[in-house]
């Protein structure tokens, strides 16, 4: 038992015992404000502390394009994400949003909020935009003609939203403890379930059928948008889920968590199908290592983006 504890230790100091990915990526030198992986796996977009906004290929590891919101300006994000089909990317500020199209790197739209921004989603196309911020409300934007279609509203911050491929359906987390589904067309909620004390990460389908919501230490669950009925629970107890999206066909949920961790579950049954822990190196404070985003492909591939600006790809199914 002493050698198996020692051992452990040991391992613990050398690797931050993890999963060795198949490929492995560091985008920043330090830290990042916000960070995203596109939904194809494909892209990694990092809003970093030292360098601004940045879009990078994962293949081979390419830096494409710098996006900041002014010449001369390293701007400091708030909140980054991809389109539902990858094809578009928002990056925003306290104050400002821009959407960019990947293919091109070229600006498509400027926005300004009307509070605080904390979160954004992006459905096919760029077509619409959902905004959480500070002031309670979300904001649910025509990217084409940069209105304000509807105000969505909670009773605390807004931190974290998603949007249904089609922009018709969205969901989001408030500190006020709830999750709401929307009907986004006439911002109405059409379910809203009290969780807990703090929503941590939503997520909805790409036909918007089935929503996810998890909590600052605490467990998520995943519900039917048509019945609002629960049908499963995933996570566990004192662990706070940073993330959370479903795959294509929406059988299974990828989660992320605050110590390094991603989870792949089954949607129906709740059943943990996968795990994947990213190793740190001994001077990095293990628990400090967030995941920030996942993707999980038809394939079994799995890309996490985490807060420190790295990137893991692992790509076999098994394990």
């Amino acid at each position: 038992m002493r050698l198996n504890v020692l051992l452990i230790s040991l391992c613990m100091l050398l690797t931050a015992c993890g999963d060795t990915p198949t490929q492995h990526l560091e985008l920043t030198t330090q830290s990042s404000y916000a960070s995203a992986i596109s939904p194809d796996g494909k892209y990694a977009l990092v809003g970093s502390v030292l360098h601004g906004g940045s879009l990078w290929r994962i293949k081979d590891n390419e830096k494409l394009y710098n996006w900041n919101h002014g010449k001369g300006q390293l701007t400091a994000m708030s909140a980054v994400t991809f389109s539902t089909d990858s094809r578009f990317a928002i990056t925003a500020d306290k104050q400002r949003l821009v959407m960019w199209e990947v293919a091109t790197g070229k600006p498509k739209g400027f926005w300004s909020s009307t509070g605080t921004i904390l979160s954004v989603a992006l459905s096919d196309n760029g077509a619409y935009a959902l905004v959480g911020q500070e002031n309670y409300t979300a904001l649910y934007i025509e990217t084409k003609t940069g209105s304000i279609l509807q105000k969505l509203n909670h009773t605390d911050d807004i931190n974290t939203v998603a949007i249904s491929a089609n922009g018709l359906v969205g969901i989001t987390g408030s500190e006020d403890g709830s999750v709401k589904i929307w009907k986004l067309s006439e911002g109405k909620a059409i379910h809203s379930f009290h969780v807990g004390d703090d929503v941590s990460a939503v997520a909805i389908s790409r036909k918007g059928t089935l929503a996810f919501g998890g909590l600052y230490y605490g467990t998520g669950k995943i519900w039917s948008t048509k019945t609002g009925k629960e049908i499963s629970t995933v996570g566990y107890p004192r662990i706070t889920l940073s993330a959370a999206r479903f795959s294509e066909d929406g059988k299974q949920l990828i989660t992320g968590d605050t110590v390094r961790r991603v989870m792949v579950w089954d949607v129906k049954t709740g059943d943990k199908i996968r795990q994947k822990v990213a190793k740190t190196p001994s001077f990095y404070p293990p628990s400090g290592l967030i995941v920030e985003e996942a993707s999980l492909l038809q394939n079994g591939t799995i890309s996490v983006i985490y807060s420190n600006g790295s990137v893991n790809i692992w790509s076999n199914k098994k394990g």
